[in-house]
C-alpha cells in the first residue's frame, strides 16, 4: 500500500481508537533523516514490542517477538529511517504472513504537530478531502453507455458517503456499472458501506468482524490483557431509499495494488453472485486494522480483527480475491467491456 493511501486509511480507523496518535498532516512529505535518532529507533522497538499485545493473532506474537528480539541489533545498525523499517517490515511479513503489520515513517515529528497546536478539525479534514474528492477519481459514462467509477481509495469520513451518492447519481440510468479498484488500497466505512448500499435491492451483508477481547494494561498504557475472548460486529451496507444499481450488471476491476477496504468491496459482491470480478488476484489484506505510534517518527499499523463473510466462512486474507475473470489489470477494462457486449 502507498503511504497516500495508508495515510487515508489511518487517519479513518484512528477515530475508533483513543490512546495512539498519528500524524497525517505531512505524510507525504519528505522526513528529515537527521532529526531521527538512535533513541528514537530504540523507543520505537520498545514500544512496538508492547503494541504486540494487541494483536489479533496471539498464537503469533511470540514468534515475532522473538523475531524482532533476534534480530534487534541488525535495527539498529539501520540509520536511514527507510532501510529500517523496512528491515523490521520484512521480518514482520515473514513471520505474521500479514500484509497490514507493518511499520512506517511519519513526515513530520509528532512533537513537532503538537507544539504547533491541536489536531486538524473536522471541517478542515473534510477540506482536504473533498480535494481529494473523497476518494472518487472518475464518475463518468464511457462511449457505449456504460457507467463507469473510479475510486481512488475509500473515504471514511461522514461526508464520504454523500460524495458516494452524488457520483452515482448521474450515472443511475446506465445498463451496467464498473468499478474500477485497480489502484484502490483501502480506506475507511463510510464509502464503502454507502457503494455497497447502491448495489443491491437491500442491503448486502459485508461481514462479521471479531475483535480479540482486549483491556487495559494498568501496568502498561501501550499495551492490553487478551483474556480469550472475542467481540462480534456484523458489518453491513448502507439502507439506501433508491439505489443507483440494485439489480444491473456490475463489474469489479482489480490488480495486486487492490487491498484491504477495496478487496473487501470485491468479495463481498462476489461471494453474493452479485458482481463479475475481472483483473489481478488482489493483495490479500482482510485484518481490520489501527495505527498506534511508536513514538515521534513512528507508526505501526496494528490488526485487532478478523472478518468472516457470511456467504463463504472464511475471508481474502493472504490470499486475495480471485477474480472470476483473470487478466493483467491493464486489460481488465476492455475486457469487462467485452464480456458485457457478449463477445
Amino acid at each position: 500500500m502507498s503511504r497516500p493511501r495508508l495515510a487515508v486509511l489511518a487517519a479513518v480507523l484512528l477515530a475508533s481508537c483513543a490512546g495512539p496518535t498519528l500524524v497525517m498532516a505531512q505524510a507525504q512529505a519528505p522526513h528529515p533523516h537527521a532529526a531521527i535518532t538512535l533513541e528514537h529507533r530504540i523507543r520505537a522497538l520498545d514500544v512496538l514490542d508492547r503494541r504486540l499485545a494487541h494483536y489479533v493473532h496471539a498464537d503469533l506474537t511470540p514468534a515475532i517477538r522473538a523475531r524482532l528480539a533476534e534480530r534487534r541489533p541488525h535495527y539498529l545498525t539501520l540509520t536511514d529511517p527507510d532501510a529500517f523499517r523496512g528491515a523490521i517490515n520484512a521480518d514482520l511479513h515473514e513471520v505474521s504472513g500479514d500484509k497490514h503489520l507493518q511499520v512506517w515513517v511519519e513526515g513530520r515529528s509528532r512533537d513537532d504537530v503538537i507544539a504547533e497546536g491541536p489536531p486538524p478539525t473536522m471541517e478542515q479534514m473534510a477540506a482536504e478531502e473533498a480535494r481529494n474528492g473523497f476518494g472518487v477519481r472518475a464518475a463518468r459514462l464511457l462511449d457505449d453507455g456504460t457507467a463507469y467509477l473510479d475510486l481512488a481509495y475509500f473515504s471514511g469520513h461522514p461526508e464520504g458517503g454523500a460524495a458516494i451518492d452524488a457520483a452515482l447519481a448521474p450515472l443511475r440510468d446506465a445498463p451496467a456499472l464498473i468499478i474500477d479498484l485497480r489502484t484502490n488500497g483501502g480506506g475507511g466505512e463510510a464509502a464503502l458501506l454507502r457503494l455497497m448500499g447502491h448495489l443491491a435491492p437491500h442491503p448486502l451483508p459485508l461481514e462479521t468482524i471479531f475483535f480479540r477481547h482486549c483491556e487495559p494494561d494498568p501496568n502498561d498504557r501501550e499495551g492490553c490483557l487478551q483474556d480469550g475472548r472475542r467481540d462480534e460486529q456484523i458489518r453491513r451496507a448502507d439502507a439506501v431509499a433508491d439505489p443507483a444499481f440494485p439489480t444491473r450488471p456490475i463489474y469489479v476491476l482489480t490488480s495486486r495494488d487492490t487491498f484491504s477496504a477495496a478487496e473487501a468491496l470485491a468479495y463481498g459482491l462476489q461471494a453474493q453472485g452479485r458482481a463479475t470480478v475481472v483483473g489481478e488476484v488482489t493483495g490479500g489484506g482482510a485484518n481490520p486494522s489501527i495505527a498506534m505510534d511508536l513514538g515521534p517518527w513512528f507508526t505501526v499499523i496494528m490488526p485487532i480483527a478478523v472478518t468472516v463473510h457470511p456467504s463463504t466462512g472464511g475471508n481474502w486474507e493472504g490470499v486475495g480475491v480471485t477474480p472470476d475473470v483473470v487478466v493483467p489489470a491493464d486489460r481488465a477494462l476492455e475486457t469487462a467491456l467485452a464480456i458485457r457486449r457478449g463477445s
